[in-house]
């Protein structure tokens, strides 16, 4: 499992990944908060032995087609209830237990 904060142009994860698995990983996934995949960024992770990377919707992807190893996973309801509890003034805490 590679678990990084962001990727852009995916050309770092794709040789991470290769290079797990020259060391002997069976398979390997990612985990990103933040997914810009610019340029050629996706045809490189089709390309690359990741299997699946999952990344948050933190950032505009702008109309970027993603394959099929991609899983976008929403923020939205983790951000709100931490606006409301904010707002509330209540312990944002219990979201990270």
């Amino acid at each position: 499992m590679i678990v990084d904060d962001f990727t852009i142009s995916a050309g770092t994860l794709a040789d991470a990944a290769r290079e797990l698995v020259e060391r002997g990983a069976s398979s390997v996934y990612a985990a990103v908060t933040h997914g810009l995949l610019a340029g050629p960024a996706v045809e490189r992770l089709d390309a690359s032995p990741v299997e699946k990377l999952f990344m948050t919707d933190s950032v505009e992807t702008q109309p970027v087609e993603f394959s099929d190893k991609i899983e976008v996973v929403s923020v939205a309801g983790l951000l709100g209830e931490a606006i409301r509890r904010i707002a509330r003034r209540e312990s944002i805490s219990v979201l990270f237990s």
